[in-house]
């Protein structure tokens, strides 16, 4: 948040009227610079796990950076590859049962966060959101005598929606797997809002967003040494100290 304050003051110099809070989220440019794996100093994005994520997935919009956000945590990682295939290859996307299309249309037929496994419960199960969200919690607890209690609600529940019992067990131990590790949309949806944000200036503003960049990191030698190197293949200068 510094980094993008100090670099919307510099952008001031010349632009006074430009606010960070007011660009646009669908734009090209900023997409194409993360599509490039060109993520030095993009928040969130910077490790070379990441940048290889995003220059296999393309993002294509700001759901992709939050999914990514979520996925790339030990545990959802093991979705990510799927999670690709299917954003290019839409066609071959399956679901156990045409219900789940509307909730996991978004995140390209993978379950991915927290409140996909509420709506699951919810539209499958017949559970309330509250009803859905102990669920959850218990799923990530792995409490045997719980989990059984709420296997047979969730099985009971799809049935009297016309689900087959096969196919909500399937469901069901899907759910488990996934409500152990998911990430909460909400939480991701701020990061990469922030995220979008320093890839936004940077293409856009890139001697003003690399300027504050380095400004936070002064201090460390290694860091700015990263900085100043991705710069230069910029063929952007980064002059040296002046006494005068």
């Amino acid at each position: 948040l510094t980094v993008i304050d100090n670099c919307e003051k510099a952008v001031h110099r010349f632009d006074p009227n430009f606010k960070v809070n007011e660009i646009p989220l669908e734009d090209e440019k900023t997409f194409n610079l993360l599509a490039s794996g060109d993520t030095v100093g993009v928040f969130q994005f910077e490790s070379q796990g990441m940048t290889n994520v995003l220059t296999s997935l393309v993002p294509k919009d700001l759901e992709d950076l939050i999914a990514v956000i979520s996925l790339y945590r030990p545990g959802p990682m093991d979705s990510i590859p799927t999670f690709i295939r299917n954003r290019h290859h839409p066609e071959g996307i399956t679901y156990k049962h045409p219900m789940l299309k509307n909730i996991l249309q978004v995140t390209n037929g993978c379950i991915v966060y927290q409140e996909q496994v509420m709506q699951i419960a919810s539209a499958m199960g017949g559970f309330s959101l509250g009803q859905a969200d102990l669920m959850r919690r218990a799923m990530g607890k792995k409490k045997e005598s719980v989990l059984k209690a709420q296997r047979e609600s969730f099985i009971q529940g799809s049935i009297n929606n016309g689900i087959e019992e096969s196919i909500a067990n399937e469901v069901f131990d899907l759910l488990v797997y996934f409500a152990g590790y998911g990430f909460n949309k909400s939480h991701s949806a701020a990061y990469a809002y922030i995220a979008y944000q320093t890839a936004y200036l940077k293409a856009h503003y890139f001697p003003e967003f690399m300027a504050a960049t380095m400004t936070s990191f002064m201090q460390n030698m290694q860091k700015l040494t990263y900085y100043i190197n991705a710069c230069k293949k910029h063929n952007v200068k980064v002059l040296g100290p002046d006494i005068n």
